[in-house]
């Protein structure tokens, strides 16, 4: 067995506390073992094979986590919609990453419907989360099947797509890895030990950005496999964000700096109704952050704020708050792996 990944520490203690859905409903390891796994049989049983995607156009929700661990255990590409998007977008990315089955929410029932339509997706493999007509209902996948691990388990993958900026989107799709999956999430952890994040060790991880983004998804998932419970939120907004991180004493999370500045703007009072001193690694990326908005979210959480500068192609610099405190406005060093070069207009290193 492997030492970390989801699945370990789910047959190891089913009993802990695995996610806390938008609702506040808490799942056990166990129930969102079960969950999974029986998405994951459903799924095989809809005639899904190893290589093949699954499209979602979901809001933070348990389902959506549930579907992630499914096809990172099945051999399949998850692959997360932003679900803003207008029908045609949508359409074409089901279309484009050749999804065999489309999750998605009856919050954009008429969306959803209008970009199944439009490329005829079959009726089959329709599934939503609430109604929408023309959708099968997500219990109708689930029905029946087996809590167990499938029978058939290889490593899966999440191909996001890229935002477009120039002509269409495009899918990240890596090659899958031939390994066992309990391998690959032990190996996926890693991204968090570089910024000295530890497995269980009293670490909850908070959601706030919605998990279709490249960034947020790797981060609750690395938590995940590492044993942290992930809290989830629907809509973010400054004060809740507080009040969930005093409640379930969060130590983690993938932020952008415009939540430090919302949080920030709420009133001194407020702020001093919440107890943030859980807070271990709050890490932040996505947009440069002005020096005196960190600044005052070092003063405030302490040096729990950290930050890293990528892409989803690959690669990036990571900064610890001790170092930006000697050098504000830095984004850090290369982090292992990974190669740093600057090109001027006329591509000259």
């Amino acid at each position: 067995m492997a030492e970390h990944g989801f699945w370990s520490y789910a047959q190891r203690d089913p009993s802990r506390l695995a996610l806390i859905a938008p609702d506040e409903r808490a799942y056990t390891r166990g129930e969102l073992f079960a969950l999974q796994n029986r998405i994951a049989n459903g799924l095989r049983a809809l005639g899904l094979r190893q290589g093949d995607a699954v499209a979602v156009a979901l809001p933070n929700c348990a389902e959506f986590f549930a579907l992630n661990l499914a096809c990172a255990q099945s051999g399949w590409y998850l692959v997360p919609i932003n679900w803003h998007l207008a029908p045609a977008e949508i359409a074409y990315i089901v279309q484009d990453s050749e999804a065999r089955a489309f999750i998605a929410s009856d919050r954009i029932a008429d969306t959803c419907r209008a970009a199944a339509d439009e490329i005829g997706f079959p009726a089959s493999g329709r599934f939503a989360i609430g109604t929408i007509p023309s959708f099968r209902p997500f219990d109708e996948l689930i029905a029946g099947q087996p809590e167990t691990l499938p029978a058939e388990r290889a490593a899966g993958a999440v191909m996001n797509y890229t935002s477009g900026t120039t002509g269409k989107p495009k899918g990240v799709r890596r090659p899958l890895p031939p390994l066992d999956p309990d391998i690959i999430a032990t190996l996926f952890t890693g991204f968090l030990s570089m910024f000295g994040i530890k497995p269980e060790d009293g670490n909850v991880h908070i959601v706030g950005s919605p998990l279709y983004h490249t960034a947020v998804l790797v981060f609750a998932s690395s938590s995940m496999h590492f044993g942290h419970p992930v809290v989830l939120m629907d809509k973010w907004t400054p004060e809740d964000c507080l009040r969930l991180i005093d409640k379930y004493r969060v130590t983690t999370s993938h932020m952008v700096p415009t939540q430090f500045h919302r949080m920030l703007a709420l009133p001194p009072e407020v702020r001093a109704k919440y107890d943030c001193s859980s807070t271990r690694t709050m890490v932040h990326a996505a947009a440069p952050c002005p020096p005196d908005v960190k600044r005052r979210m070092l003063d405030w959480w302490g040096d729990s704020i950290f930050e890293y500068y990528a892409a989803t192609e690959g690669g990036g610099t990571l900064v610890t708050p001790q170092e930006w405190r000697v050098h504000p406005g830095t984004v850090g060093r290369a982090w292992p792996g990974a190669e740093i070069k600057i090109f001027d207009d006329a591509g000259q290193e």
